[in-house]
């Protein structure tokens, strides 16, 4: 049984298949000069054996970078002038210059000098603009989709900038912006700018909603792990009844604060090692005039994991994300705020709304196994990159406003899924889930990695 309304589910095998004709087209020239995703994993012990290892750097050039600045290039290495060059940060440059993601190719020279050695930083950049497609898919909401425009160098600074334009379940327009990440503190790297407006039906609160959203984030590296800063987020939203807003005039403004610490040892793009760890606090009500008035705290933790013995393409996912909210709901926290479980993004075997509180609390384990890891195909001139995933799941989650509804609201899932990742899309899921105490199997269709949405206000 699908979740989706019966109209949306009978279109859902067409759009998908055009989605991917659409992505393939869009690859013929761009694959060949779109960045190439490396993890630590992709470079070999003994990289660029060295005759020169332990000898001091007495100077560090760039070449290749017709757009890219630089400085940016310098931050990213972790070879310092006046320090010796070594095996591990030959290794560490190669990992980091990749990370920026505006070049296809990263290689290193050394040549002799006086006392010492000079290391020269070689790059091919990426097609600084990229047109390509933006989907989005969501149980209340169903399927959107429509053109995007993104730019993985803007202004030479590495930084990623995307605006789209989606139509279907929902109209969404959006801009994104993320600074590249750095191992190095910089006040000129670290922002992350995103908005968002929205135009859809709230299927569960039955009203028709217009909203506009800002996130702007300011963070720096503590170490090449950890990350810490601050968050700033304003929604604006507008509803068209009654008993939706705290305000009167079925509109509110809430803007909120919030401090994060960030772990992330993530192995790779499609991790199968490492830790993902964030913990933020939030204040929500800052200015004069908002009604609402509360206080957040969020916990995302996900761990990734090879299992011993059964080779590099079997590994898990354990995923914890929870969120309590400190206000009164209906009163200083509006009803909007709410969350709902069940379905594609939190539950899966459930259909969306079967568990509702001013609280959260989600959990997921996934085993995966590798079919393809993802390479270049090409068929004629047509040219992309795609790689396949098979697995199990398990979800289990609860939402609750009184305490005693903590444990009595707790739902369940488990099933089989299928992942297709591709770039800029990233990965479309596709899973069979079965919720033992709703008795339905349903087909759940969604894109990014189940982790990241679960945390989305919509799902």
């Amino acid at each position: 049984m699908c979740p989706l309304v019966s109209s949306r589910c009978t279109s859902l095998k067409h759009v998908l298949a055009l989605v991917l004709l659409l992505a393939a087209v869009l690859q013929i020239w761009a694959v060949p000069c779109t960045a190439k995703f490396v993890s630590i994993e992709d470079i070999p012990v003994g990289f660029a054996e060295n005759p020169r290892y332990g000898e001091i750097i007495r100077m560090i050039h760039v070449e290749g970078n017709i757009h890219t600045r630089t400085w940016i290039i310098k931050s990213a290495l972790k070879s310092k002038v006046g320090h010796p060059y070594t095996e591990e940060t030959a290794r560490k440059d190669l990992l980091w210059v990749s990370r920026l993601g505006s070049f296809t190719a990263v290689a290193f020279r050394v040549d002799p000098v006086e006392d010492g050695i000079a290391l020269t930083v070689i790059v091919t950049e990426a097609t600084p603009w990229l047109p390509s497609v933006s989907l989005k898919i969501t149980d209340e909401n169903g399927i959107e989709l429509g053109p995007a425009f993104t730019s993985f160098n803007l202004l030479g600074t590495a930084a990623r900038l995307s605006a789209y334009a989606r139509f279907g379940g929902a109209t969404n327009y959006g801009l994104r912006y993320s600074d590249p990440a750095l191992p190095v503190k910089d006040w000129r790297a670290g922002y992350k700018l995103f908005y968002f407006h929205r135009e859809r039906t709230n299927e569960l609160l039955h009203f028709e909603e217009t909203s506009d959203e800002l996130f702007l984030e300011f963070g720096q590296p503590d170490t090449e792990e950890m990350n810490s800063g601050l968050r700033f987020r304003y929604l604006y939203l507008r509803a068209d009844r009654d008993s939706i807003t705290l305000s009167p005039d079925n509109k509110d403004k809430i803007s909120s604060l919030g401090f994060f610490v960030q772990h992330d040892s993530r192995n790779a793009v499609y991790p199968t090692d490492g830790w993902f760890i964030d913990a933020e606090v939030s204040k929500y009500g800052l200015f004069g005039g908002e009604l609402s008035d509360f206080w957040r705290f969020d916990m995302d933790a996900r761990f990734y994991k090879r299992i011993p013995g059964l080779g590099p393409k079997h590994s898990v996912a354990l995923d914890y994300y929870n969120s309590l909210v400190f206000g009164e709901l209906g009163t200083t926290i509006p009803s909007h705020q709410e969350f709902y479980i069940g379905g594609t993004n939190s539950v899966r075997g459930w259909e969306l709304g079967v568990r509702h509180g001013q609280n959260q609390w989600l959990n997921t384990v996934e085993y995966w196994y590798r079919l393809m890891e993802q390479k270049k195909w090409k068929v004629w001139i047509i040219k992309w990159r795609m790689g396949f995933q098979i697995g199990v799941f398990g979800d289990l989650g609860t939402a609750w406003t009184e305490y005693e509804d903590l444990r009595e609201n707790w739902i369940g899932g488990f099933g089989a899924g299928f992942r297709l990742t591709l770039p800029v899309i990233t990965v479309v899921r596709l899973d069979v889930g079965y919720g033992p105490n709703g008795g339905v199997v349903r087909f759940h269709v969604g894109g990014a990695e189940k982790a990241s949405v679960q945390k989305f206000r919509v799902r």
